[in-house]
């Protein structure tokens, strides 16, 4: 079948939907500049161009297209990072790029999901550069400022083409972000390699893209996130609300959570929490307090030790090179949970980002009434700054203490367990080998 006809997606079964992806989309995937062989379309772009298609998969087999891709292996090569940058035909271009990711890993210490956007952005645009120019060397024009300004002129085509293109650059923020992660490699070349200039400078006044954009995303309400928790009819659903809204986790960390990374204890007493170990998290090893949602963590537990191949991840594919399933997947059932919970955020369906962004407006309010406590005390000390007081005249394990009683009155009742009993989950945690 080509991909100019209008397919009968009702009539295609699993296997169909599969050959139909390698024998349609994938080669207009790769007229589009994506690699089929190396990575999968943007779901904005796979819903622009096929959405039959991302219908007849949600309809007939519950599956999103993270689920469709984890069941059928898809890409093929997701783990040849080698082969990421095999395209670039001038070596001296291919090296500088996996040189300055290599050193963005081992000599700047940046979380893996760091480099793997940054590696992703840099493959897009020099993808992108190339078939706007003709070339992939993008250094020889860096050695004479002579060439300043036709380059520039080059890169600025090739932003032209991006943002028509990328579903993802819509917002300001988005590209000014997108800009920036661009400017890095070549900032890098500028202070340690050969560069004379750096052809992105500027580049957002040539675009208007240089009002300050609004980085904050909205965020979801304590009614909103009880109302998507209470349409959740999975534990894997339940899971991922409370890890971003009640954890406030990335969509990623929820996707990689893994029994190594929880303590022995689950009970409230002891303080539990999760342990981040170098690598794990883009702002570096740390710990993160879960609480609330225990009992929801500890029904995922009770249902994953009935499978006999558990791999110890909190949301495990069998198919997926890493073991558990992608950040995308996490996001697409955070949005469908939304949709059909009918729940919006200034007209629009949120995302996990609106979920964890309540968990940190919950924070700062905690934060602002434990210092509004000791405001007395503050009197009483002759000074005008509650901050003070909770800086100087309590110990650190005090004002966390006290942030957490705040913050558990905020999210108490928001996150129940459904099905069984807080015993009979507890004792299946316990008995869990890590």
């Amino acid at each position: 079948m080509s991909n100019t006809e209008t397919p009968r997606y009702a009539t295609m079964d699993c296997d169909d939907c599969e050959a139909y992806y390698w024998d349609a989309i994938a080669p207009e995937m790769q007229a589009n500049g994506f690699d089929p062989d190396h990575e999968t379309p943007t779901y904005s772009w796979l819903n622009r161009n096929y959405p039959g298609f991302v219908k007849h998969l949600s309809r007939q087999f519950d599956w999103s297209p993270s689920d469709f891709y984890d069941e059928y292996g898809i890409p093929p090569q997701q783990d040849a990072e080698e082969s990421v940058f095999a395209f670039v035909e001038h070596d001296a271009t291919r090296e500088a790029i996996e040189n300055y990711l290599e050193e963005l890993a081992d000599r700047r210490g940046r979380a893996e999901s760091t480099v793997s956007t940054r590696r992703s952005i840099l493959r897009q645009y020099l993808m992108t550069y190339e078939q706007v120019n003709d070339t992939t060397d993008l250094l020889s024009p860096l050695l004479n400022v002579s060439e300043a300004s036709d380059e520039m002129d080059r890169v600025a085509d090739t932003f032209d083409v991006l943002r028509q293109r990328d579903d993802a650059l819509t917002t300001l923020a988005a590209k000014r972000k997108y800009v920036q992660e661009v400017r890095q490699f070549y900032k890098h070349q500028f202070s340690f390699g050969p560069a004379q200039y750096n052809p992105l400078d500027d580049l957002e006044t040539r675009f208007g893209w240089d009002k300050t954009p609004d980085w904050d995303n909205p965020s979801l309400n304590a009614n909103q996130v009880r109302t998507l928790y209470e349409a959740a009819d999975t534990s894997v659903d339940r899971f991922i609300v409370v890890g971003v809204c009640g954890w406030g986790l990335r969509p990623s960390e929820v996707a990689a959570l893994h029994m190594r990374q929880l303590p022995d204890s689950l009970d409230p007493l002891d303080d539990p929490y999760i342990q981040f170990e170098d690598g794990e998290r883009k702002n570096g090893p740390g710990t993160v307090t879960m609480l609330t949602g225990l009992d929801v963590l500890r029904e995922r537990i009770s249902a994953l030790t009935e499978r006999e191949d558990w791999n110890g991840h909190l949301l495990p594919s069998t198919s997926a090179a890493e073991g558990h399933i992608t950040t995308e997947t996490v996001n697409t059932r955070f949005k469908r949970l939304a949709r059909t919970a009918d729940v919006t955020v200034h007209g629009e369906t949120p995302t996990p980002k609106y979920g964890r962004r309540f968990w940190y407006t919950t924070y700062t309010r905690a934060v602002e009434r434990v210092a509004t406590r000791v405001s007395a005390v503050a009197e009483e000390q002759g000074s005008e700054d509650a901050s003070v007081v909770l800086e100087n005249y309590l110990s650190e394990e005090e004002r966390r203490q006290r942030r957490r009683e705040e913050m558990r009155d905020d999210l108490d009742k928001l996150f129940e367990v459904v099905g069984k009993t807080a015993d009979e989950v507890t004792d299946t945690f316990e008995n869990v080998d890590r």
